[in-house]
């Protein structure tokens, strides 16, 4: 009804759609138990790979609302200057 309402008001409003798409959408995107579901599936993904670490996930703490997993000491991709001190490509990392 929101977006009707608006298109009313708004004839030039186009984005109606938009709202279906957040209350379709966005339950799935705050579900921590997909979120953690996701992430098992990158560490499968990056098996392999020594240079990509997905953090632990403790499933037992693991709620819909709430997400634990294991802290990873990083660097922020915006800290290019730390990434070059570190001798990281910023190409390949690209």
């Amino acid at each position: 009804m929101g977006c009707d309402v608006a298109g009313w008001f708004f004839p030039d409003f186009k984005y109606g759609w938009l709202a279906e798409e957040f209350r379709t959408r966005l339950p799935r995107e705050l579900d921590f138990k997909i979120e953690a579901q996701n992430a098992e599936r990158c560490r499968s993904i990056f098996k392999g790979n020594k240079r990509v670490k997905v953090p632990d996930i403790y499933a037992e703490y693991t709620r819909d609302r709430v997400l634990v997993m294991s802290f990873e000491q990083g660097t922020p991709v915006t800290h290019v200057k730390k990434m070059k001190e570190l001798g990281i490509d910023l190409k390949e990392l690209s």
